[in-house]
């Protein structure tokens, strides 16, 4: 089977800034540098919608589910995050429910 070529492959992104925390500090550059991000993306051909921003932990995974779900095969998948970094330890089991 031959490669796609780079003309046919579709080039979707998902961008995601949280500058704003509840339980940390604030972080003033990571909504200027997701919509920059997004910027650039959308000048090279990348499919992304506006970045989304300041997400609590149930409003990405929902994004996460609908970004998934526009990803077809052969598709060139980027993903950018400017936040803070957190470890999550989750029972797989409870996050299916």
């Amino acid at each position: 089977m031959a490669a796609a070529s780079t003309n046919s492959i579709r080039k979707i992104a998902l961008v995601i800034g949280n500058g704003e925390y509840t339980d940390g500090p604030a972080l003033p550059n990571a909504i200027k540098d997701a919509k920059d991000v997004a910027a650039a993306l959308k000048r090279i051909g990348f499919i992304n919608h506006e970045p989304k921003l300041n997400l609590n932990y149930r409003d990405m995974r929902v994004c996460f589910t609908d970004f998934e779900c526009l990803v077809e095969e052969n598709d060139l998948v980027l993903f950018y995050f400017a936040g803070h970094g957190i470890q999550l330890e989750v029972c797989v089991s409870t996050m299916r429910k």
